[in-house]
């Protein structure tokens, strides 16, 4: 199995795991909630009426909720783009989209006075493995020397 292979599949059991592992505390106190918490709370809420109550008395606060929700489809969706087509645009496109949403996360950190803790933490990094694993099983060509050019003439 290539390394690249390895790396993602390791990566993948990573994130799989940070959903079970606390992700945010309270910065009040010694209360947390789970990666599994965040996530579908950041999905979710946006849709519900106070969702959209937020859009018009904070709007950052909504947008930073709504991005952080998108993370996890759009992460999903990148690799399985990724996985029909390693070389293409789009799977480039949407790699770059993942990353541009994970500064949202902490604009609600701060926002609701949490901060991340292990299961964000290795979260993010199994994220940007998946997403970068590619780049280590793929092979550079070898530059050719003159000496080589002059013995295909």
């Amino acid at each position: 199995m290539k390394m690249s292979r390895i790396l993602l599949w390791l990566a993948m059991a990573a994130y799989a795991g940070s959903f079970f592992l606390t992700a945010v505390r309270d910065a009040n106190g010694p209360s947390g909630f789970t990666g599994y918490w965040c996530a579908l709370t950041t999905l979710t809420a946006p849709w519900g009426s106070d969702g959209l109550k937020e859009l018009r008395q904070e709007p950052v606060e909504f947008f930073s909720v709504l991005f952080s929700g998108w993370i996890n489809p759009l992460f999903l969706i990148t690799l399985l783009v990724r996985w029909r087509r390693p070389r293409g645009r789009a799977a480039w496109i949407l790699g770059a989209l993942v990353l541009i949403l994970f500064p949202a996360c902490w604009v609600v950190f701060a926002k609701v006075h949490v901060h991340p803790v292990a299961g964000y933490f290795l979260w993010t990094a199994a994220m940007l493995v998946a997403l970068f694993s590619g780049v280590v099983g793929r092979r550079r060509p070898r530059p050719v020397s003159g000496e080589a050019l002059q013995n295909r003439a």
